[in-house]
């Protein structure tokens, strides 16, 4: 650690993680799912989904792309908006092909943070396409599904996806996916057979997820009581790494059950406990709120305060538009 900070005041690049360690020196490359720097003449690869910030003193606005990026995480939409056009921009000619690499794959998080599934969904395939590895461990965001449009088209692009994609480390995320849109577009007697080889995968993070997909199928079939029942495998499954998820599925259940305040109640710790860890699912678990509120014949300051609170911390998502229907319609926007 001591050699990597001596050498900053000297390095041109620079890479730091999520963990707060610091890599100083020359960035030379991908490998596999991660960027390769030059340190002190030994070469370490930071795995993308470990990298917090990257910089590079030949492309300042790549700095400039970065902090944008972070205030967009970090609840400022518009700061979104201008990382995209400054990591666009990083794509002139003659852009190194780690740089290009580094603009794909923030684009594509970018677009989940942002609520914009048909894009993320495009730039997954795209970085699919060139390096399987880059996707592998990744899960494509939620769909909206008052998106009918979107949900269809997507749908025939995943089915192409899958059929290219045997044997790729990215082919059960694609299923997965494709599960997510058949609830929301296809029939459930068509979604549980593709489900089953999911739930035994051998990919944790596809297993977790399918069987989320499980309960979402349970819920939308109305079988409330199963959907109890699984919920508890689903949290035995997760542990703590899957704390906002399972508040926000527990007033899934809770509010399917006709248990309003409780619903409420689950649905709130998201925004309260873990805001930061999926804009789009913290938007939708405010609106959820305010509809529980709602069920309950909770006071009108207080549902409107929930659907305030998505629009303005959450603008760009699906929950917050949602939100912010609901305002007009209470006449409260």
């Amino acid at each position: 650690m001591a050699a990597l900070v001596a050498a900053a005041a000297h390095a041109a690049d620079r890479v730091r993680t999520k963990a707060g360690i610091g890599y100083a020196g020359e960035i030379v490359g991908v490998a596999g799912g991660g960027l390769v720097i030059r340190v002190g003449g030994r070469k370490r690869t930071v795995a993308f989904a470990d990298i917090r910030e990257i910089r590079a003193d030949k492309y300042p606005d790549l700095r400039k792309a970065e902090e944008a990026y972070a205030k967009g995480v970090g609840g400022e939409p518009k700061a979104f908006e201008t990382a995209g056009r400054l990591y666009q921009a990083l794509l002139r000619r003659g852009a190194p092909a780690w740089l290009r690499v580094v603009v794909q794959w923030r684009m594509y998080k970018l677009y989940v943070e942002s609520g914009r599934v048909a894009e993320a969904l495009d730039a997954y395939l795209e970085m699919a396409r060139k390096s399987p590895m880059l996707v592998a461990g990744l899960n494509l965001p939620s769909p909206d599904e008052s998106d009918h449009q979107a949900n269809k088209a997507m749908l025939a692009k995943v089915e192409r996806a899958v059929a290219r994609a045997a044997g790729k480390p990215y082919a059960d995320a694609l299923r997965n996916f494709r599960v997510a849109l058949l609830l929301l577009e296809g029939k459930p007697e068509e979604v549980l057979p593709l489900l089953e080889p999911l739930l035994v995968t051998s990919d944790p993070k596809v297993r977790t997820s399918a069987m989320i997909r499980k309960l979402e199928l349970l819920l939308a079939t109305g079988k409330t009581d199963e959907a109890a029942n699984w919920l508890e495998k689903v949290e035995a499954a997760v542990g703590d790494s899957g704390k906002a998820d399972m508040a926000y599925w527990r007033g899934r259940v809770r509010l399917a059950a006709g248990k309003h305040l409780e619903a409420a109640l689950e649905f709130m710790k998201v925004p309260i406990l873990y805001p930061a860890a999926d804009r789009s699912r913290t938007a939708d678990a405010l609106w959820r709120t305010g509809q529980a509120l709602a069920a309950a014949k909770a006071p009108r300051e207080e549902i409107v305060s929930v659907y305030d609170e998505a629009v303005r911390k959450y603008a760009g998502t699906a929950g917050a538009e949602r939100a912010r229907r609901e305002l007009a319609r209470l006449g409260s926007k």
